[in-house]
């Protein structure tokens, strides 16, 4: 039995690192979800943009396979430059991607979710309500999947964009 890890979240999950830049990864027990089929891992891993690239997902697919000796699926749903609104259930984004872990469930237990976003709504405005619409999300989902002790990894965003506006951001790129 495949198990599968559910993708979703903006660039940082999608994708926006250098393939030569990290060691290449070949693992033959990598596979991807595409059209409700599982393909052996190819790169990118999630094409949201033309200019897509490796993501975290990868070298998290290649320990977890590794240290549990199974085939691990990925499940690419991440959109980059979306905003946590739009991950809201009865959005797109959140829909589309139960109707792919749904799929994927037919063929592979999902054993966690990767969920990395967060630059989009790091303005004053947005930021104080995000814990509280990510764990709305991350229940909801649960509860779509009835996968209700499904581990949520979340990856961290730098501390310095409660104070980050894209007029300060770019007065330190002068």
């Amino acid at each position: 039995m495949i198990h599968s890890v559910l993708l979703i979240g903006q660039s940082n999950m999608a994708g926006r690192g250098f393939k030569d830049e990290v060691p290449p990864i070949e693992n033959e027990r990598i596979k991807v979800l595409v059209n409700g089929r599982w393909q052996n891992m190819f790169f990118p891993v999630s094409k949201d943009r033309p200019f897509a690239g490796i993501s975290l997902a990868e070298s998290f697919a290649d320990e977890y396979s590794k240290s549990h000796n199974v085939d691990v699926g990925l499940i690419p749903c991440a959109d980059g430059g979306t905003y946590l609104d739009q991950w809201m259930p009865g959005e797109l984004l959140f829909d589309h991607a139960v109707l792919q872990a749904k799929l994927a469930l037919r063929t592979s237990e999902i054993t966690a979710v990767l969920w990395h976003q967060g630059e989009a709504d790091c303005q004053p405005e947005l930021y104080p309500l995000y814990e509280e619409k990510c764990l709305y999300i991350f229940n909801s989902l649960r509860k779509e999947l009835c996968l209700y002790d499904i581990p949520v990894l979340v990856g961290g965003l730098g501390d310095f964009l409660e104070n980050c506006t894209v007029d300060n951001a770019l007065k330190n790129y002068k």
